[in-house]
């Protein structure tokens, strides 16, 4: 029978169990840090028996074993994949994503600070010789001279076994510091040296132009470069040329000379087969990059001159969006 409704039915009776709350929880503060660190009712060690820490050290030595184990077998396996150091890279040429058309590179390099920069700002008449650091990572004029003469550092050696060596004498004016960066007693001006130079790819060699290269009607050589090369007596050369981008740059470019005044880089200085620039480190080779330097004399203040030099030879490809082939820069000449 069901319970009445009525004012005088019983009260409801409460539905559910009853939570049995364990031994010891109660304890605050002191006493319950105690029972954490032992509990002498179940001789338990920081909420666990020792037999408990005993299994789950064992499981973990275990699987951290085999976990060592594994990445030292995944490491050694990519380490067979590696060549040897005196082998050179697994992938070159056509092989390697670099492939076979070399970037044209540029010195002095800029500073760390603005490596991405190929901008060369230099005041007018400057002759401070006191750089802003050793290793000339400053704005100043002479900071571009100090760098300058410690990328020529390597040049100071023989180049090793199977190199030949770069004379720098073949650089004329442009040798010897501060490479035009400052001005002298005798001239003031200031008409600084850059140098060209190729960015290795190993075991790559060029493929100098030949007659039939200079004579192809539909060949985009430029007319100049045909008739520099055609009254060379040496052809077996990468050809460099350089010249303005825009009308003004060439106008301000017309007194720019070359060192050697062959514009040449002999193909005898490749294939580039490893070395350091420190030939006394880890026993690595000495190899020379052969330079082109050509001599600007900057003569309108404030005028960006803008500079393109390509390089020349069988098969090279022209990319000013990915910079194939060619190097672009900018010179400016700035009050004192």
């Amino acid at each position: 029978m069901g319970k009445g409704t009525g004012p005088a039915a019983a009260e409801p009776e409460n539905l559910g169990g009853t939570a049995i709350k364990p031994v010891g929880w109660d304890r605050t503060g002191l006493e319950a840090f105690k029972y954490l660190l032992y509990n002498p009712d179940t001789g338990e060690v920081l909420t666990r028996t020792p037999l408990s820490w005993l299994k789950i050290t064992v499981f973990y030595a275990v699987y951290y074993s085999f976990l060592t184990a594994f990445w030292l077998g995944c490491l050694n396996i990519f380490f067979l994949t590696l060549p040897e150091v005196t082998s050179g890279p697994k992938w070159t040429m056509e092989a390697s994503i670099i492939g076979t058309n070399p970037g044209v590179g540029l010195r002095p390099a800029s500073t760390n600070k603005r490596i991405d920069s190929q901008m060369f700002v230099l005041k007018k008449g400057d002759t401070n010789k006191v750089g802003t650091d050793e290793h000339g990572e400053g704005d100043l004029n002479i900071d571009y001279a100090i760098r300058m003469q410690k990328f020529l550092e390597v040049y100071t050696k023989e180049a090793s076994a199977g190199y030949e060596s770069f004379d720098l004498a073949s650089l004329d004016e442009c040798q010897k510091f501060p490479y035009g960066f400052i001005g002298t007693e005798e001239d003031k001006e200031v008409s600084p040296c850059i140098f060209i130079k190729f960015n290795k790819i190993w075991d790559w060699k060029p493929t100098p132009l030949n007659a039939t290269d200079l004579e192809d009607p539909e060949d985009l050589l430029p007319e100049a470069v045909k008739e520099h090369v055609k009254v060379q007596e040496d052809k077996d050369n990468v050809w460099i040329n350089c010249d303005g981008r825009y009308p003004a740059d060439k106008e301000a470019l017309k007194d720019m000379k070359y060192f050697p005044a062959s514009r040449a880089i002999p193909a005898k200085y490749f294939p580039f087969n490893g070395g350091k620039a420190n030939a006394d480190f880890n026993g690595g080779k000495n190899y020379h990059s052969p330079l082109v330097a050509i001599k600007i004399k900057p003569t309108t203040v404030g005028q960006l001159i803008h500079v393109e030099c390509r390089a020349y030879f069988q098969g090279v490809k022209h990319d000013t969006k990915h910079k194939l082939g060619l190097v672009q820069f900018e010179v400016m000449i700035t009050e004192n």
